[in-house]
This record gives structure tokens, C-alpha cells and sequence, in this order.
């Protein structure tokens, strides 16, 4: 009797544990039916999830971020967090000795005022550029606007427009400083505002040999009197040397209301130096086929020309000597043209502010400067800084070309002149055309 209890027993229990089992599953069944989350644990499985912060270093190293998806920020950002946006020539996440340099001082900073420092590189051209980034952030998610920011001359003017970026007293009081060049000044103010702290200049230069004999003018419409091949970009959209010739000679680019110009007598002059020019053999056949300054530095490497307008960071950022390349030494003309890039703020928190303007003092100090600039290929806003370069080559004609320095118009007035005056470049050149008659067609198509 007891063994048969026993079995009863036990067949009872097994009858039980599965009746249990059969509710418990109706009753889980039944949870993922309804519209309201009950807690499971044994049913709790980890997803993981996608990171969509960028993780910044606690003492502010600058870390790389994605261009997509763009990294996000909690809503509580504070003030002890510094966000900063570049433009990629100034990145410090690669391997160089610029971003080793920029890396150095922000870690510094963060370490010394206990602060978190995230560094965002914007492109400044295309979907999701600079610009565009800062716009919709201004619109959508205004938590997360960057402290600062490094524009170009061009980008400054568009978002000053847009009322992107903030005016500070502080900002006024640095460029009362005397250790400026010209164009600092200039890119600093937006309607005699000053809206940013000028950081670098990429001027136009004549490059030659410096193991020629002979020497180039330092006047630009003096080609016709150089040695040798001279070439630049004609085919270049923007023309961008035409346009530097015209104002070397006193043209003006826009009137009294800010609309795009051209002056018969100033195009007049321009147009013939490039006619006198080929006249005399000087400029090579090369030029009407160049649409770009590096089409134009590599001829000159080769030795296809003997003297070049280039940018100062193409030459300056040149690849270690090779055999045979001829070592450039510039001109020293009393104007040129270039562009330019200069900090703003970003967001319009007054603490934040504060703090920004506190690590920008440290970046425009004339020894960091010096060295970032220098590594970098630009040539820096302040002359104390280009005045401490350590390379003595060419620092004497960057010192002059730096204060000859000019910005280039707007950006709408080089858009309205820039395919004018690339048409009257090649019609000269290319067809052999009057110089005469093709200021006055220049003239009367932009109107």
C-alpha cells in the first residue's frame, strides 16, 4: 500500500507541475497582448543599443566624430562642457603635428579649469556644412550649439546674416590689441560690429626658383617684364587672379549699395598686362587649361613654370624636397588677396560664453600661435605670431605678403564677377582678343 500511495502521490505532483507550467504561459501570453509594459525579469534580455555620443576624454581630449549620424548631447549640458567646431584643415584628431599642438592646449585648458572639451570637425561645403549644421542646430536643438567656432571670411558673412553667432565685449576688447594685421581687422567686424577674432590667412603669392638668377617685380602687372614661363589658373571659375590684378590696380568690386561692379579703366589696365604678357612669351600656353591653383603648383614643380600664383598653404605645405623640384622663394607685392578663417561664439549663454572666451584668450596667445600656425601652413592673424616662426625660410617676404593681404569680396560678388572675368581672361589669352573691347563685353554682362 505504501509503494502505491507513493506512486499516486508522485503522479499527482507531475500533474500539478505542468498544470502551473500551462497557466504560467497563458499568463505570459497574455502580458504581450496588452497595451502596458509589465516588468518580466527572467524575460528582461539586454539589447544592445547604439552609441549616439561621441565619448569626450574627462580632460578634454578631443575626440573624432562621425560625420553621420551626427553625435548628440544630453539636454543637460552645463556649463563645464565646451563644445568647439572646426573645419577639417584645422582637425586634431589626425597624426600631425598641428593636431598634436591643438590636442596639447585644449587638454591643458580642461585640466587646469576642470572642464570637458568636445571637438566636432564640420565640413564647410555641402549637405550638412558648417553653416547648415549651425542653422538647423539653432532651430531644433539649441542645448547643444557649439561655444565656439572657426569660420571662413565667407561663412562668417552668411550666418552674421542669419544672427548665428553673438558679439561680446571681450571679443571688442581683444581686438583693441595693435598686434593685428590688416586683414584681421577686417574679417573681425560685420557692419563695424566686431563679431570674431581673426585665426589665419591662405594670401595669393608669385612663387620662383630661389636658385634663379633673376627675380620677378614685385608689381603684378609687370609680367611681361619677367624671365621665363609665368603661370596661373585662367580657366579658374572664380578668377581668381584677374580679379587680384584689378584690384592691384584700384578697381573697384562693388558700389555704394553693395552691388557687384567693374570700372572700364581699371579692367582696361588689367587686360592689357595679360595681353602685353603673352606678347612678350611670358605666360605660358599651359594657363588657358589650368582651372586650379594645384594644376598650376605641380606645373611649377616640374619645372614647366618658371614663376607661379599659388596659395602661401600650397607652398608652405609642400612635401619634403625632392630632387630636381626648384625651392621657392616669393615675391613681395604691396597687395594681395585671401581668404580667411576667425573664432566666433556659438551660443548665447552668458556663463558658457564666459568660458569660451576664456580658452579663446589662450588660443590667439602669440607662442601658441606661432607654433599652430606654423605647423599648419597659414599664415596666423597676429604678427608677434609669424614674427616667432622658427624656420627662417621665407619669413621675411610672409611678413610683407601678410600685411599686404586683402580679403576677397563677398561671396555673391564673386559669384556675379568671377565667370565674367574667367570669360575676359580667356579671350585674351585663348582668342587673342582687344583688351579694350572685351572690358566694355565684360562690363555689360555683368550689369
Amino acid at each position: 500500500m505504501k509503494t502505491k500511495r507513493f506512486g499516486l502521490n508522485k503522479g499527482l505532483l507531475s500533474r500539478g507541475w505542468l498544470i502551473a507550467i500551462l497557466l504560467l504561459m497563458l499568463f505570459v501570453t497574455a502580458c504581450e497582448g496588452l497595451p502596458i509594459e509589465i516588468q518580466l525579469p527572467w524575460l528582461d534580455t539586454p539589447v544592445p543599443t547604439e552609441e549616439t555620443e561621441t565619448p569626450v576624454d574627462l580632460q578634454g581630449t578631443p575626440t573624432p566624430a562621425s560625420p553621420e549620424p551626427e553625435p548628440t548631447l544630453t539636454a543637460e549640458t552645463g556649463t563645464g562642457k565646451i563644445i568647439i567646431w572646426l573645419p577639417p584643415e584645422l582637425t586634431p584628431h589626425e597624426e600631425s603635428l598641428a593636431g598634436l599642438l591643438l590636442q596639447e592646449k585644449l587638454n591643458s585648458f580642461a585640466r587646469e579649469n576642470d572642464v570637458e572639451i568636445e571637438v566636432r570637425v564640420k565640413a564647410q561645403t555641402g549637405s550638412g556644412s558648417l553653416t547648415d549644421a549651425l542653422t538647423a542646430a539653432n532651430l531644433a536643438a539649441p542645448t547643444i550649439l557649439p561655444d565656439l567656432i572657426v569660420l571662413s571670411d565667407a561663412d562668417l558673412q552668411l550666418v552674421a546674416k542669419r544672427e548665428l553667432v553673438y558679439p561680446h565685449s571681450r571679443l571688442q576688447e581683444l581686438m583693441l590689441d595693435t598686434d593685428w594685421y590688416p586683414f584681421g581687422q577686417e574679417v573681425s567686424l560685420d557692419n563695424g560690429e566686431v563679431l570674431g577674432i581673426p585665426l589665419l590667412t591662405n594670401p595669393l603669392a608669385l612663387v620662383y626658383n630661389e636658385a634663379s638668377l633673376l627675380v620677378p617685380s614685385n608689381d603684378w602687372t609687370a609680367i611681361k617684364d619677367n624671365f621665363g614661363y609665368f603661370g596661373f589658373a585662367a580657366d579658374d571659375s572664380q578668377a581668381n587672379y584677374l580679379l587680384l590684378l584689378y584690384q592691384a590696380v584700384g578697381g573697384r568690386v562693388m558700389d555704394a549699395q553693395g552691388r557687384a561692379i567693374l570700372e572700364e579703366a581699371a579692367l582696361v589696365e588689367a587686360l592689357t598686362a595679360l595681353k602685353e604678357g603673352q606678347g612678350a612669351l611670358h605666360i605660358s600656353n599651359l594657363s588657358v587649361d589650368f582651372q586650379t591653383e594645384d594644376q598650376v603648383w605641380n606645373a611649377f614643380l616640374n619645372r614647366s613654370l618658371d614663376t607661379a600664383v599659388v596659395p602661401i598653404a600650397t607652398i608652405l605645405n609642400q612635401r619634403a624636397e625632392v630632387a630636381n623640384q626648384p625651392k621657392p622663394a616669393l615675391a613681395e607685392p604691396d597687395i594681395t588677396l585671401g581668404t580667411a578663417m576667425v573664432w566666433v561664439l556659438g551660443n548665447p549663454d552668458p556663463a558658457r560664453q564666459e568660458l569660451a572666451l576664456d580658452l579663446l584668450s589662450e588660443l590667439t596667445e602669440t607662442e601658441f600661435l606661432s607654433n599652430w600656425s606654423e605647423a599648419l601652413g597659414w599664415l596666423p592673424a597676429r604678427p608677434s605670431a609669424l614674427g616667432a616662426w622658427k624656420n627662417p625660410n621665407l619669413k621675411p617676404a610672409l611678413e610683407k605678403i601678410a600685411q599686404a593681404t586683402r580679403l576677397y569680396p563677398p561671396e555673391e560678388i564673386i559669384n556675379r564677377l568671377g565667370p565674367a572675368l574667367r570669360n575676359a581672361t580667356l579671350l585674351i589669352l585663348r582668342d587673342g582678343a582687344d583688351p579694350i573691347e572685351t572690358a566694355k563685353t565684360t562690363i555689360e554682362s555683368i550689369k
